[in-house]
């Protein structure tokens, strides 16, 4: 075979803020599944708006900068491939989720149920979830039934009748989808997507073991646009949510609040990197430039610390209400996963600790070698999600996907409910509910106001 399927895995993370690529190659350790980094590259780009690409040709050449340097850092000529194909995610406001269920008659009732009544299960699932609106991204389980027997985890062996199923369905619009897979052709003659895969779950994959996932975990992703938020818990899927929130707010508040540039102030943030005022001295100045022949700005960093911490704290507060509003508060023993680029500012996990009083770390990438690009990977958690799409080529996401994840499904039969008729999407995406939220986030940024946090006196 190619060099495209064998001989490396290529994630490409197209982001509001930057494009991460990562190659990879996999590696066996007594039947255990490791990955080698063997390049990387990243870009900035501003043209995605919350998962949406908003200007095509600047996506396209942050995809061709960040995949040309992932590939040639990776030694890879590209006079010896056919065709490079990609895991790339699909996030943002674009995606949507909602439950679906469906029962059928096992093929041999009386028998142990098989794969084969698993597929038929997964099919007639997916033919009633789909749209002509939406693409199905990912049809996940989350409890199976066997006659009387309810909320199986594992239904393969179990004898009965009927075998029902409950469905996470994942999808998003059809056009934004068309954008993304022509944006990466039009990017490289040779690029192709391979799966598209729904962000959280990819940054999942890069920074989460199954112990996490059987003790109860949520991983939040913390991006330029958006904050990504994945609960897991008994190793199953149990909820997801993107708030329209992320690195780039924190940005705005902080030039608005100290009359910089959206440049400056990002500058600004780097160079304090706090979010503890008590460790900016009184006295401690930062000197942004200017425009020839105006004068510097001179920035107190205390106050870049200060509104950097009043807007995590925020983040963090919609982070929690979204735990509380899953039902798995109290559940999660594994507590909080911190990561993406965001998740490098100091004090954060100290903050969403204080916020949630949930046990909070930040993220690292689980089984990867220790050669080559290992350091730098490890160090930079803006390319978990990249990761996390290389790993979706290597292991499931669930274990009980592995025979249902190769269906081929006949999209034209699936437009149809059965009785003719088309199946209205349904309008149950990410749709950011301030109004049941407000009670919960206002108290956190009153504290705020009325410096109750310590800070704000």
């Amino acid at each position: 075979m190619s060099a495209t399927t064998d001989s490396f895995i290529l994630g490409v993370d197209i982001g509001s803020t930057k494009v991460a690529a990562v190659v990879a190659q996999q590696k066996q350790h007594n039947g255990i599944s490791t990955l080698e980094i063997i390049g990387i590259g990243k870009s900035q780009n501003d043209g995605v708006t919350k998962g949406d690409i908003r200007n095509a040709p600047r996506t396209k050449e942050a995809i061709r900068r960040a995949v040309d340097e992932a590939i040639r850092r990776a030694s890879i000529q590209y006079e010896e491939l056919d065709e490079l194909s990609a895991n790339v995610n699909v996030g943002g406001m674009l995606v949507e989720t909602k439950p679906e269920s469906n029962t059928i008659t096992c093929k041999s009732p009386g028998s142990a149920v098989g794969e084969e009544d698993m597929t038929r299960l997964f099919q007639e699932v997916y033919k009633t979830a789909s749209s002509d609106l939406n693409e199905i991204i990912h049809l996940l389980p989350l409890h199976f039934g066997v006659g009387d027997e309810q909320h199986i985890y594992d239904p393969i062996g179990q004898i009965g009748l009927k075998l029902s199923g409950e469905f996470r369905v994942i999808s998003a619009r059809k056009k934004a989808l068309q954008q993304i897979r022509q944006s990466l052709t039009e990017a490289h003659p040779l690029l192709r997507e391979d799966m598209l895969v729904f962000s959280p779950l990819a940054s999942g994959m890069a920074v989460l073991s199954e112990n996490h996932k059987q003790y109860g975990v949520a991983v939040v992703d913390i991006g330029g646009g958006t904050t990504d938020v994945a609960v897991y818990y008994e190793g199953v899927l149990q909820h997801v949510a993107i708030l329209p929130f992320g690195g780039n707010h924190i940005t705005s508040d902080i030039a608005e609040g100290c009359n910089l540039n959206l440049l400056s102030a990002e500058e600004a943030k780097i160079a304090v990197g706090e979010t503890d005022p008590a460790k900016c001295t009184i006295n401690m100045l930062l000197i942004i430039p200017t425009a020839d022949g105006i004068p510097p700005t001179e920035v107190m960093a205390k106050n870049v610390a200060l509104i950097a911490r009043a807007r995590v704290r925020e983040i963090a507060a919609l982070v929690y209400a979204e735990i509380k509003k899953s039902g798995y508060e109290q559940k999660l023993r594994a507590g909080i996963v911190l990561t993406g680029g965001s998740a490098h500012i100091k004090g954060i996990d100290t903050i969403f600790h204080e916020i949630t009083q949930l046990h909070v770390q930040i993220g690292t990438p689980k089984g990867l070698e220790t050669t080559g690009l290992y350091d730098q990977v490890t160090r930079d958690m803006s390319y978990s999600t990249a990761l996390g799409l290389v790993w979706w080529s290597v292991k499931p996401l669930d274990s009980r996907m592995k025979a249902p994840k190769d269906l081929v499904i006949d999209e034209q039969k699936n437009l149809n409910t059965g009785n003719g008729q088309q199946k209205p999407i349904k309008e149950t995406g990410f749709q950011w509910n301030f109004k049941n939220l407000k009670d919960t986030v206002t108290g956190f940024i009153k504290d705020d106001l009325k410096g109750q946090d310590g800070y704000l006196q």
